[in-house]
């Protein structure tokens, strides 16, 4: 008898480098983050800092970028797959000279059409 399928799942997308995700999966995912961070970072600069609230917005900044930055690899690892590439690549995303250059190369290259060696369809994990 078969074993069914893994489903995609919010924790496979971001803290997983396993499978593929395409173009609009990536971009939604790095927009996420991108609101959820200016959240924090907004919450963080209208509190005064001598605001009993002060520590909890750092924190929740801290551990909002802290995240952010792991999602990010594990979705640029995956983008990288859906391409037919190595995920080792994306730790040019830490590179500032690069980093909007292959971010843009992410968000535009097409995906493979066919299965390739990390997983057999686009935006779901490896079985």
């Amino acid at each position: 008898m078969l074993a069914p399928a893994r489903r995609p799942t919010v924790s496979w997308l971001f803290f997983s480098p396993s499978g593929r995700a395409g173009r609009q999966t990536f971009i939604l995912g790095w927009l996420f983050w991108l609101m959820m961070n200016s959240f924090a970072l907004a919450k963080l600069t209208l509190v005064p800092e001598d605001d009993d609230l002060f520590p909890l917005y750092q924190l929740a900044f801290v551990a909002s970028m802290a995240l952010s930055i792991v999602s990010a690899v594990m979705m640029s690892i995956k983008r990288l797959h859906d391409m037919g590439m190595p995920g080792l690549i994306a730790l040019t995303i830490f590179i500032p000279a690069v980093s909007m250059l292959v971010l843009f190369v992410l968000c535009m290259w097409p995906s493979s059409r066919n299965a390739n060696a990390y997983g057999g369809a686009t935006d779901w994990p490896r079985s």
